[in-house]
């Protein structure tokens, strides 16, 4: 199984595994009893809390179950294993939950405490739980296929080197590094708001902005964290630090450098990278209208569009190797020309039947679908011509109504349930969406080839 396969099959897995356990007679009858259950043992365990502690369906551990459970079946193993695999993942989970209330209740006296266990330690200790749990499955399930290859093989065949058989393939290895240092990110992310470093780090990327706008003769100053040029004050919180392109960027470094020696200089680059990065994105929003047009839907999917064209390049390289160059400027100026001429049009008539509810402040909605047919065209314009026209138009239509279809279920969310979509995940979504299409459309196209 390949790593687009993978992540489609993980994603597929743990959502699948959400609704699930959120529907409302599972949540009466099976979480409800369980989370109950729960608290009866953490009390049993750790005694009375000295102040009263709810425990709620929100104490109940079922995200992290999920996401364990739907890491490890999604796994190409035998179904037994996965089974087995995803038991004890529920139980680790279970069992850690327990002990999580046990010691909330304990530190309920303790306001300090108790935040501090809350918000920080505890969302850390369950994410890096799950992860080690999952990769250490993952290397027995990888050591059992490799056995019984063995088995099969017996002694009178051709010797087949075992680390070939046992190490997956470096496309898995990014999925799952990059799927679970995401997770970890997602969890992180609200810890690390108030964090006095990440305050320090937009203090410094709002004084280097000032400074290079001064340079070129723009007056602008930085007081804290906010740049102040004439037209206002832009303020440079954690999101314009924290990206979900830091764990891809640290998954890839891991993935790519085989040693320690190598992976070094990679990771030690991350901090002074996203930070050159930062400036460049608070100048992007500063810089007056007549050298940067939409600045505002810029700097808002900067990122974004900065990732876009990172997979362009890297899959045509993938792909073409030395002539990867001009094939990725190919398809990322066809992108362009689309967004441009084509993109206000196509955006005005997939949005209708989705209708008029949706919050979105930040544009990520108004750019979702002109910018996945723009980064889909310009995948296949780079790295996936050769399978076929008729494949194309196939991916293309599903797209579409994949769109229509998301659109449609956030609109019924936001009117009867009045649930919004946070606009990092329409961003998620606005990238994986084209890539995993193209990896259904290519992979069942090859057959046909």
């Amino acid at each position: 199984m390949d790593g687009a396969r993978f992540a489609a099959r993980c994603i597929a897995w743990s959502l699948a595994l959400f609704g699930l356990l959120r529907l409302s007679w599972i949540e009466l009858h099976l979480v409800l009893p369980l989370t109950r259950l729960q608290g009866a043992v953490a009390v049993a365990l750790f005694g009375t809390p000295a102040q009263p502690v709810e425990v709620t369906l929100a104490c109940s551990g079922t995200d992290a179950l999920a996401l364990c459970a739907g890491a490890v079946l999604a796994y190409p193993a035998r179904w037994t294993a996965r089974l087995a695999g995803a038991a004890g993942g529920v139980a680790l989970v279970l069992a850690l939950n327990t002990v999580r209330i046990g010691t909330l209740g304990w530190a309920a006296g303790s306001p300090a405490w108790f935040h501090a266990l809350h918000v920080f330690l505890w969302p850390a200790v369950l994410v890096l739980a799950v992860a080690g749990y999952v990769f250490a499955w993952m290397r027995r399930a990888d050591r059992l296929s490799a056995l019984a290859a063995d088995v099969r093989i017996g002694p009178a065949s051709p010797p087949v080197h075992s680390a070939a058989r046992q190490a997956p393939l470096a496309t898995r290895r990014f999925v799952v590094i990059a799927g679970v240092a995401l997770i970890a990110f997602v969890v992180a992310v609200p810890l690390a708001r108030e964090s006095a470093w990440i305050l320090a780090l937009g203090g410094f990327i709002a004084a280097a902005a000032a400074a290079v706008l001064g340079g070129v003769g723009v007056p602008a100053h930085s007081a804290a964290n906010v740049l102040w040029i004439q037209g206002g004050g832009y303020l440079v919180t954690h999101e314009c630090i924290l990206t979900p392109l830091v764990p891809i960027y640290l998954a890839a470094v891991w993935t790519a450098a085989p040693t320690w020696r190598r992976r070094l200089p990679g990771l030690a680059a991350a901090v002074p990278l996203f930070v050159a990065l930062g400036i460049v994105r608070l100048l992007v929003v500063a810089l007056p209208d007549t050298l940067v047009g939409s600045p505002v839907i810029l700097v808002h999917a900067f990122y974004q569009l900065l990732l876009g064209v990172a997979i362009v390049v890297l899959a045509a390289r993938w792909r073409h190797g030395s002539g990867a160059a001009a094939r990725a400027t190919a398809g990322v100026a066809a992108a362009v020309v689309f967004l441009y001429l084509l993109g206000p049009l196509y955006t005005r008539l997939v949005m209708y039947p989705g209708g008029a509810r949706l919050d979105d402040p930040q544009g990520a909605l108004a750019l979702f679908p002109a910018f996945q047919v723009g980064l889909y065209l310009a995948l296949w314009i780079a790295a996936f011509m050769a399978t076929g026209w008729r494949a194309f138009l196939a991916g293309l239509t599903l797209l579409v109504m994949t769109q229509t279809t998301v659109l449609l279920a956030l609109d019924a969310l936001a009117g009867l349930a009045g649930l919004t979509a946070h606009v990092r995940d329409v961003r998620g979504w606005t990238i994986a969406g084209p890539l995993l299409i193209i990896a259904v459309v290519v992979n069942r196209a090859r057959p046909h080839r």
